[in-house]
């Protein structure tokens, strides 16, 4: 088999490199001509992990960031079902969708019709509306076939497109336009199944909080149509001067970043490796401006723990590329949820100090945690009291309507016992 992989260049479509079959394995390698250019203008490669180079690369080397594009859970399963592959079969999976995924890649097998590909944007339809409100994981599986998505995470989303003069906030459900082919969308919807649509509530409330704690957040909007959808406005799709429409930006997480397979996402298979010090060290081989990024990374640390957010594994950090390719840095804060009152682990996905458990993370675990991430003592605790300050300063009446002011009022109750060990930390 074959599979091409392109790239989405300043709007532009641009061959990356191939899969090829060789003696039952499959490799993959970038083009030469690709990586010509690519040297010459001061480029990364599509991953960390996976850099510029004019040799190939075997399965145990590509497969953590090819795989880290695709859905995860009861989506992938579906799928899987449908195309009669196997979960694992990532490469059967991109000859089936890979048309509009995370990052700026595009996936085109090997006697593909290239008709599907064309751009175009369709209206959604009140049958799909319905089939999400009935049965959302179905039909995000039906939309990840039909429009070739590759979303990666365990939710079920899908990607939808609004025209830029419409805030989604404000959006009707016919203003929702559908990406066909290539056409970059510009919101992840993500829809919780039945009996659980307060997470959409949980995570507006959280990633309110977060901006108002001054991080950078993507503007999320609830969908009150469809109970429990949330849209997340796209930070790797976006207008540059000069181009009409959006341009697709590429991203990578963590674990894709980090060459980790998805299961070492949480500390739980390697529970004596330092997490904390794991990342640190990528944002100092990746970052374009490391100091900056090591303290935001501890900011958000921090915040993960004061919010609750124990779900806050490798997968939900990741580096965003510049429009050249030639810089990369922290992406948005994304993927904030309360996670204590949906009924979850309130274990970390990795441990702050000594502990992994919110209940028993203490001020010395933190203070620990600033030195794995080589932040300054006093610079952490500085911003340990602005964080308090801020969220202590939030009041749940500024949350209006569609049970967002009781949501708010349920998360500061259940932030109060940790916002008492951050501030015993800011005083260690």
């Amino acid at each position: 088999m074959s599979l091409h992989v392109y790239r989405d260049f300043r709007g532009e479509r641009e061959l990356v490199g191939a899969f090829d079959s060789y003696q039952d394995e499959i490799r993959f390698s970038y083009d030469p001509a690709y990586v010509r250019r690519g040297e010459d203008r001061g480029e990364y490669g599509i991953s960390e992990s996976v850099p510029l180079d004019f040799g190939y690369y075997e399965p145990r080397e590509y497969a953590p960031f090819f795989h880290g594009l695709l859905p995860e859970g009861a989506v992938l399963g579906n799928l899987a079902e449908r195309y009669q592959v196997p979960r694992n079969d990532f490469l059967a999976f991109f000859e089936k969708l890979g048309c509009e995924s995370i990052g700026a890649l595009t996936f085109v097998a090997e006697g593909a019709n290239l008709a599907d590909f064309e751009p175009s944007y369709a209206p959604l339809d009140a049958a799909s509306i319905q089939r999400m409100r009935d049965d959302a994981e179905r039909e995000v599986t039906e939309m990840t076939d039909d429009l070739r998505l590759s979303l990666s995470g365990a939710q079920s989303k899908v990607a939808w497109c609004l025209p830029r003069d419409i805030d989604a906030s404000e959006a009707a459900l016919d203003d929702w336009l559908l990406p066909v082919g290539t056409a970059p969308s510009s919101h992840i919807v993500k829809v919780a199944r039945k009996g659980r649509e307060e997470l959409a509530l949980n995570e507006f409330v959280c990633m309110d909080f977060a901006r108002r704690c001054g991080f950078v957040v993507p503007d999320v909007a609830l969908i009150p149509d469809i109970p429990g959808a949330l849209a997340v406005k796209r930070y790797d799709r976006v207008k540059l001067e000069g181009h009409d429409g959006l341009v697709r930006l590429h991203q990578e997480d963590f674990c894709q970043a980090r060459g980790l397979p998805l299961y070492l996402k949480y500390a739980d298979a390697h529970p004596e490796v330092n997490y904390v010090q794991v990342m640190s060290k990528l944002v100092g081989s990746v970052s374009e401006n490391p100091v900056r990024d090591r303290l935001e990374l501890a900011r958000r640390l921090l915040f993960h723990y004061l919010i609750g957010n124990s779900d806050n594994h490798l997968k939900n950090y990741a580096f965003l590329y510049n429009a050249d390719w030639t810089s990369r840095a922290l992406a948005p804060l994304y993927d904030v949820t309360c996670i204590p009152l949906t009924g979850y682990s309130t274990q970390m996905a990795f441990p702050l100090g000594e502990h992994r458990g919110l209940a028993e993370i203490t001020a010395e675990d933190l203070e620990r945690m600033g030195r794995d991430m080589g932040v300054p003592d006093r610079m952490l605790k500085d911003e340990a009291r602005l964080l308090a300050d801020r969220l202590a300063g939030i009041d749940p009446s500024a949350f209006a309507g569609q049970g967002l002011r009781s949501m708010a009022e349920r998360v500061l109750e259940s932030v109060g016992p940790r916002l008492t060990v951050l501030g015993s930390f800011a005083e260690l």
